[in-house]
């Protein structure tokens, strides 16, 4: 394991901590903050099966929107407690995910992330018709806040949870990839008949990681709805899924903190830098494309060299000489 490897974890909490401070009360990085918080958390899904275990799957606007939307949909039908939504939308997601991914499971390559965006697009069209239930163009829009204990949530406090959810759910994948199954839908992806010959269900595993990728899409998306106290159709188009699928490549597609890397640099590239105001999708595009041709381990793959050329440099000129030391050969 490489020096940078065994830091990673206190380094990411370190940088968590520096976030939180960066946003406080500031509307506008709140605003960002839960972009990014959404976009990593999409990546972070995307990671679950598609890096790790070669599924793809682009659908992931109707996760989110089933996330958002389940949150606004209680919170004006009913009286129950908004966190109530979380639970229902992740379960909601995972099963719909979990459909898909039978219905699609002899298909792979372009014809599997054709079918998962003709959902995505279909999902989006019916959101759109379906006026009696998502309110239809409009939207849903939140007409209480969030409590706890009789305490009101505000919006600072949901954007420190999303910041500490993306770092959990990071952390857990990190852990997840080193686990039994976690070796497992690696070998999946690589040789497959291994897997099966060894008594482990590849369906088995395929299912299992679209459903959470689809359970971190629809967190990102109950997040989304409770901080903007809204949800839209075009909320979380498609083409966010597209942008995500390149993160943990742009981060690091050897780490699940590299999606949340990359996530950051996207959220950068696109909505804070003022100089690539008009160009953010563009300058992305060609960060991408530079780190593939000349990092094709991301950028954390070129922070773990950078280090490890440093620390070679370091061994290689060895201890210094203390001072005043006499370095003549004693005599006989």
């Amino acid at each position: 394991m490489s020096r940078l490897a065994r830091w990673r974890t206190p380094i990411a909490f370190a940088m968590l901590i520096l976030v939180v401070l960066w946003v406080g009360q500031n509307g506008y990085r709140q605003d960002l903050a839960i972009l990014m918080v959404t976009y990593g958390l999409i990546s972070l899904g995307l990671y679950s099966h598609y890096i790790m275990g070669n599924s793809m799957s682009v659908a992931y606007n109707a996760y989110v929107a089933i996330g958002g939307y389940a949150l606004g949909i209680l919170c004006v039908r009913t009286d129950l407690s908004m966190f109530l939504a979380l639970p229902i939308g992740i379960v909601i997601s995972a099963a719909v995910a979990v459909l898909l991914g039978l219905t699609t499971y002899k298909l792979s390559g372009f014809y599997l992330a054709a079918v998962t965006l003709l959902f995505g697009e279909a999902f989006a069209a019916w959101l759109v018709d379906s006026t009696g239930i998502t309110g239809g163009a409009s939207g849903v829009t939140l007409t209480r806040e969030l409590t706890v204990f009789g305490s009101e949530v505000t919006r600072q406090h949901l954007v420190i949870a999303a910041l500490a959810t993306l770092f959990l759910a990071a952390w857990g994948l990190d852990r997840l990839r080193t686990s039994p199954f976690g070796i497992a839908l690696r070998a999946k992806g690589d040789a497959p008949r291994a897997v099966e010959s060894s008594g482990v269900s590849t369906r088995a595993l395929t299912l299992v990681s679209l459903g959470i990728g689809a359970a971190l899409g629809a967190v990102a998306g109950w997040y989304f709805a409770a901080v903007n106290l809204s949800m839209l159709p075009e909320s979380v188009p498609l083409s966010v899924a597209f942008v995500a699928l390149f993160i943990p490549f742009l981060g690091g597609y050897r780490s699940p903190w590299g999606a949340v890397v990359g996530a950051v640099v996207v959220t950068e590239l696109t909505f804070n830098l003022t100089w690539f105001q008009d160009t953010g999708t563009l300058a992305f595009a060609v960060a991408v494309l530079v780190v593939l041709i000349f990092a094709r381990r991301g950028l954390l793959g070129l922070l773990g060299d950078v280090l490890a050329r440093a620390a070679g440099l370091v061994r290689r000129e060895g201890p210094l000489p203390k001072e005043g030391r006499d370095h003549v050969q004693p005599s006989a």
